[in-house]
Formats: structure tokens, C-alpha cells, sequence
């Protein structure tokens, strides 16, 4: 048998992952866009975080990471070709504070297409019945995250951690909730990734608004 169609698809791939690479600001290696957040330069000249990668505009890609985001500016500079005022603890707390949001809005969003699991016990059974991808851990919530499923959840790279109880219980409609379960594998996965974008600008692998645990969590899929 012909090995050659493989060998097309093989080498088509290859171009369109070569098509699509970005190269980081700071570091200055190529990536895959999904492996790193873009920046785009507003009207009013600011650096500003898309991480859904859906405003136009001149953009420019970067690891969410300390090291890339200490060298960023000067690439953002010969990028944009204009000067560019900003650091990278700004960078840092914009890029946290966008991936809140979209965390927030994703969850949101999973809340009224009615794909959320509430409460440590039912979202950790929806977990181990495979009817929940990702568990959201509230920071403040070292009780539930003892809970049998929970933990086994955790265990198995399931959760990640972000927000507080008040704020998990006000997109349900509740005072207070402590672990959500996401039922859309797509808004697991990216409720993971924004997740990760926070947890990897902090210092340290700690938190830019803090000692919280926001993302401490976060590993592999299921």
C-alpha cells in the first residue's frame, strides 16, 4: 500500500503548524498562539490582553510567564514600532486581570445553557461520572475540597482553583457555592487555560493579586 497520502497529510500539517506559529516578545522562540496571549495596542496607544484572540487590530504574542513578560516591552516596542510604556508587573496584573474576566464570563456563560454542576457533592459524582470535565474549586473552600470526589478530582488533575465562594455563588444565583462542575468539555478546557494564563504570570507560580491559590489546581485534562 501507498504510504504517500499520509505522508502529504504529514507534511500539510506541518505547514500549517508553520503557518500558524507566533513568536513570543519576550523570549523570542515561536509557539503555537495557543501557547501564549496575545497583545494588542488600543486607539489610545495601551497594551491590551485579548486572550479569546478576537479584537482586531496589530497584535503580538508572549508566554504567560515571568521570565518572558521581564522582556517583553522591548520586543512589544520593535513590534508595534512606537514607544511603548508599560512593565512587566503591568503586564502581569493586565494579563491576570483579563483572564479573571474571562473566567467569570465562561462561566457565566456554562451557568445560563444550564452546564453547571453546584456543590462539592453533586459536581464531584458529575465528575467521576464523567458528566462534568473540570471542577471549580473556590480558594476559600478547604472543607469542600476534602470531600471524597473532590479530592479524588483534584487528584487526577480535575480542578483548578479560582475565585471565592461569594463570587461562584453569584453566577448561580446563590449566596455562596463552593465547587462548580463544568458539563461543556469546551468551556472546561478554556476555563482551564485562562486559569493557567493567571497562575502563570504570577511570581513564583503564587498569585498577582496576592497569597491566594488561584490555579494551584490546574494540570492535565482528564
Amino acid at each position: 500500500m501507498s504510504t504517500a497520502p499520509a505522508s502529504i497529510d504529514r507534511s500539510l500539517s506541518r505547514r500549517d503548524k508553520a503557518l500558524r506559529a507566533r513568536t513570543c516578545v519576550g523570549c523570542g522562540r515561536t509557539d503555537e498562539p495557543g501557547a501564549m496571549v496575545r497583545l494588542v495596542l488600543s486607539e489610545s496607544g495601551e497594551v491590551a490582553v485579548d486572550l479569546a484572540g478576537g479584537q482586531f487590530g496589530r497584535g503580538a504574542h508572549v508566554h504567560a510567564s515571568p521570565r518572558c513578560l521581564a522582556s517583553a516591552a522591548r520586543g512589544l516596542m520593535k513590534n508595534f514600532r512606537r514607544p511603548i510604556v508599560t512593565g512587566p508587573r503591568e503586564l502581569a496584573q493586565a494579563i491576570a486581570a483579563a483572564a479573571d474576566r474571562r473566567v467569570a464570563g465562561l462561566l457565566a456563560s456554562a451557568a445560563r445553557t444550564r452546564q453547571l454542576e453546584v456543590g462539592a457533592e453533586t459536581a464531584g459524582k458529575a465528575f467521576e461520572s464523567g458528566t462534568a470535565h473540570l471542577l471549580v474549586v473556590a480558594r476559600d473552600a478547604a472543607a469542600a475540597a476534602s470531600v471524597g470526589s473532590v479530592m479524588h478530582a483534584i487528584a487526577r488533575g480535575g480542578a483548578v482553583a479560582w475565585g471565592s465562594k461569594a463570587e461562584l455563588g453569584s453566577l448561580v444565583a446563590r449566596s455562596e457555592v463552593a465547587v462548580l462542575g463544568i458539563a461543556s468539555r469546551p468551556l472546561a478546557a478554556a476555563v482551564r487555560s485562562a486559569v493557567m494564563v493567571a497562575n502563570g504570570v504570577a511570581p513564583s507560580g503564587g498569585s498577582t493579586r496576592g497569597n491566594d491559590s488561584r490555579g494551584a489546581m490546574a494540570t492535565e485534562d482528564r
